[in-house]
């Protein structure tokens, strides 16, 4: 029998790690659904699901740290099964291409994702810390793993840390599946309008949110990439009504799943003419949907969310109907 030399031995207790170089080309296939209390609109119940395919390249390593490169590629979002008219360009302006650089645990050091939130907030979905939420969805331990290694973390999300506590399950050739569970809770002002705002004069509501999840993450450690991940976690706020003290409870389930693409960047389909810019696909989608009598409180939706206070003249025909639908946009 070999004898076990030290350096054998260094080599088989090697911690798992990414790995990200100037060679490094993948894509992700993203599902997110989300179901439940949306802050759209006066609020609704109903059900947002999107898929992307999200490209990300290595570079070469800065100081030491590993550095990776994220796009977004194609891009669909639907609301209760209505496909909605947002495209890559749109999509672009609160995603952009990010740049990271991070240590092989995959702890994040260094972004230049702008410092931008969206008009309503969501749990655990934040502008800056997109690769988070796909192709760097965990940190690994510095030591070796081992079936039943523990270990946690913490990630900021919009100024509210998620805890994260993980477990190495089982291996299977050299993917290591790694249970994980998270916990997140946080407290915001809004608005009549469910905006979140920092005045307290401008709100109408305090909301408490606790946000619990659990999944798993498959990490291929000869090839330092996630191969897999999938994620559900329940939020429940309880908002508060500053005037009246009146109370009532909120409650919104997030499923989040990535697969690595095996061949080349995704081909998904985002919109009927891609060469068309966001706000001509804005027009004609939305023009068939009041044209129909149906779909034009998705529009609404859409339009909401992404921050639009008026409408352009490409409207007048339909103000009548908009004015009852949503007042603030008639104008």
């Amino acid at each position: 029998m070999m004898p076990v030399t030290p350096i054998l031995l260094a080599g088989l207790l090697a911690p798992v790690a990414y790995s990200f170089d100037s060679s490094t080309r993948l894509t992700y296939d993203v599902n997110v659904q989300l179901e439940g209390f949306l802050p759209l609109m006066g609020g609704n119940e109903g059900k947002v699901e999107i898929n992307m395919a999200v490209g990300v390249t290595g570079d070469s390593p800065v100081d030491g740290s590993q550095k990776a490169a994220s796009e977004i590629k194609a891009f669909d979002v639907s609301f209760n099964g209505a496909k909605l008219p947002l495209g890559i360009s749109n999509v672009a302006e609160f995603f952009p291409k990010t740049t990271i650089t991070l240590a092989p645990t995959g702890k994040i050091l260094t972004t230049d994702a702008p410092d931008k939130k969206l008009p309503v907030r969501l749990p655990g979905l934040d502008v800056k810390h997109f690769p988070d939420v796909t192709y760097i969805p965990i940190e690994l331990p510095a030591e070796e793993m081992v079936a039943g290694k523990e270990w946690t973390f913490t990630r900021d999300f919009g100024g509210a840390p998620i805890e994260y506590k993980c477990t190495a399950d089982t291996k299977t050739g050299d993917v290591w599946k790694l249970k994980v569970s998270l916990t997140q809770n946080y407290k915001v002002l809004e608005s009549p309008t469910f905006e979140v705002v920092a005045k307290p004069e401008d709100a109408e509501s305090e909301v408490t949110t606790t946000m619990h999840g659990e999944g798993t993450v498959d990490f291929d450690s000869a090839k330092g990439r996630v191969a897999g991940a999938q994620m559900t976690n329940t939020a429940v706020s309880d908002v508060k009504n500053i005037k009246t003290g009146e109370t009532k409870q909120r409650k919104l389930a997030t499923k989040y799943m990535i697969k690595l693409q095996a061949g080349a960047s995704g081909s998904l389909a985002a919109n009927s003419n891609p060469n068309a810019s966001w706000w001509d696909q804005t027009v004609a989608w939305s023009q068939k949907a009041f044209e129909a009598g149906k779909g034009a409180l998705v529009w609404l939706q859409t339009a909401t969310l992404f921050g639009l206070k008026g409408l352009p003249h490409e409207f007048d025909q339909f103000r009548p109907m908009i004015r009852r639908l949503a007042p603030w946009l008639g104008s």
